[in-house]
């Protein structure tokens, strides 16, 4: 790992891509079993990580002789998350995707050379834009001029990036041309928000959306998930490693990965009953609610180069414009790193 210069260190420069996050104490490690280690982090409870709960629940990691210490971060916590996974208290973590170009960028910034790769990817297409059921347009092209209150989980959300990228590259729109607020809101507060009308819409995921529709405080509008925001969209969720420890402990590092694809295998073969109650354990949600959103998840773990070419194209690109990270930065070189994942 590179030496930081000056007074530039780890957390000044994750802070630099996100703005107020503040470390918090390392969580507990909450369970592990028997064989070679491999340390997790991983998001809890959010459906976009719920494949490492399918792998617990199979016996996946156990038939690769694995033993997964797992640390639990908060939704929100994806910074703290990945600045844990560059200090080397995790060979792997699971959670949303701009932090670790961003974090990449900033060490090649300081002159050092980049420390994390993305291994593989999860959630193809699963943000959606839903609306008040004050508005109905039929189009995206009706509402784009108009001051809409849209709220996102943070500035930095995967969502905002994923949806400026589809302006951008879909609608050959700057997306900073339109008038849309977004505002910094909690998944949690979206729907009472939309339900006092001090909001019209957010850009989330599930169980969010869901719960909206259930509820019947809004209406999915656009749903990435079923290509209105382009076709064959991109993992939205990282699953990323130090390339020094891809390096020192490789064969560990392929038997987790193919422990992630039986459990992708599992999860496409197995009864959908089944896969609810595992996902709704996981996410802390009732099964009615994931038997609802099933439609709208994918959270099979896999990334092909074109899959992360046009993640860069939507979101990466995006990134180096808004200057968030350095324009030098080669994705296949800088950024991912696919070699782990078995030959299907």
């Amino acid at each position: 790992m590179a030496q930081l210069s000056g007074k530039m260190t780890r957390r000044s420069l994750l802070a630099g891509g996100a703005s107020g996050a503040a470390l918090l104490a390392m969580p507990a490690v909450l369970r592990a079993q028997a064989g070679d280690t491999v340390r997790f982090g991983v998001l809890y409870p959010n459906l976009t990580t719920v494949i490492h709960e399918i792998a617990m629940k199979t016996g996946a990691y156990e038939r690769q002789g694995l033993k997964v210490e797992e640390t639990r971060f908060k939704s929100g916590q994806t910074v703290d998350g990945v600045e844990q996974l560059w200090r080397g208290e995790f060979d792997f973590y699971m959670g949303g995707a701009p932090e670790v170009p961003r974090l990449n960028s900033r060490v090649m910034e300081s002159g050092g050379t980049p420390p994390l790769a993305v291994v593989s990817g999860a959630n193809p297409g699963h943000t959606s834009l839903v609306l008040s059921n004050k508005l109905q347009p039929k189009s995206i092209d009706e509402i784009l001029d108009k001051p809409l209150r849209i709220a996102v989980s943070s500035p930095s959300s995967v969502h905002l990036a994923f949806f400026r990228g589809y302006l951008t590259n879909e609608k050959k729109i700057d997306a900073n041309s339109i008038p849309w607020q977004f505002l910094p809101l909690e998944a949690g507060n979206m729907l009472a928000a939309l339900t006092t009308d001090q909001i019209d819409g957010f850009l989330h995921s599930e169980p969010t959306t869901t719960l909206a529709i259930i509820h019947k405080v809004g209406h999915l509008f656009m749903s990435g998930r079923r290509g209105d925001m382009g076709p064959n969209p991109p993992p939205a969720t990282f699953l990323s490693s130090r390339r020094d420890f891809i390096k020192d402990s490789r064969p560990v590092a392929e038997r987790f990965m193919k422990a992630i694809f039986d459990a992708n295998k599992a999860f496409k073969e197995a009864p959908k009953a089944d896969m609810v109650k595992i996902i709704a354990e996981w996410g802390g949600q009732e099964d009615s609610i994931v038997d609802a959103a099933y439609e709208r998840m994918d959270p099979t773990t896999s990334m092909t180069e074109a899959q992360a070419l046009k993640w860069w194209k939507i979101i990466g690109t995006t990134m180096v414009e808004r200057g968030e990270i350095v324009a030098s930065i080669d994705p296949m070189r800088d950024v991912f790193d696919l070699s782990l994942q078995p030959i299907a």
